[in-house]
């Protein structure tokens, strides 16, 4: 059994970047990545959206704009690029830490800095609570039309049957 000396949170760019030169060391070798190594690998490369340089700039960044965060927070906010402060929110829900307003408006800033455009959904969000907002319900009348409507029916099929 292998014993663990030591762990270090990272970011998605770097573990997706650990394995690939892992793959490409095994597969001079004729060799390839255990099960458990390749489905990992394939999920990196789905989900991971920042380069590996952009992903540590990015930590030394929140890093000095929050000193309070730790290391596998600043991971977290790397990782899941939480783009309005309600993201951030949720993701500090279960923290000992509390964030204030000034600070989870620097987290929002940075990231909003380097995540791609395709990526950045806060405007998306924003117009979808505005319109679930101002949509009204649909009149009660036309759902109680339709039940008659089936009840008759059900009601002439019988009769002819």
């Amino acid at each position: 059994m292998l014993k663990t000396l030591s762990e270090t949170p990272v970011t998605f760019a770097e573990a997706k970047s650990m394995l690939e030169a892992k793959e490409i060391m095994l597969h001079e070798n004729d060799k390839e990545l255990g099960h458990e190594q390749r489905i990992t690998l394939e999920y990196l490369r789905t989900i991971a959206v920042l380069d590996i340089n952009v992903a540590k700039e990015t930590s030394k960044e929140l890093i000095e704009a929050v000193p309070i965060l730790k290391d596998h927070q600043v991971m977290m906010l790397v990782n899941l690029l939480p783009d309005c402060a309600d993201d951030v929110e949720l993701i500090f829900a279960k923290e000992r830490i509390k964030l204030d307003i000034d600070q989870t408006k620097k987290i929002v800033d940075i990231i909003v800095k380097v995540k791609p455009k395709k990526v950045v959904k806060a405007v998306v969000k924003e117009e979808k609570i505005k319109s679930v907002e101002t949509k009204t319900e649909e009149p009660s009348e036309d759902k109680s039309e339709k039940v008659a409507a089936k009840k008759t029916k059900k009601e002439s099929k019988e009769k002819g049957l």
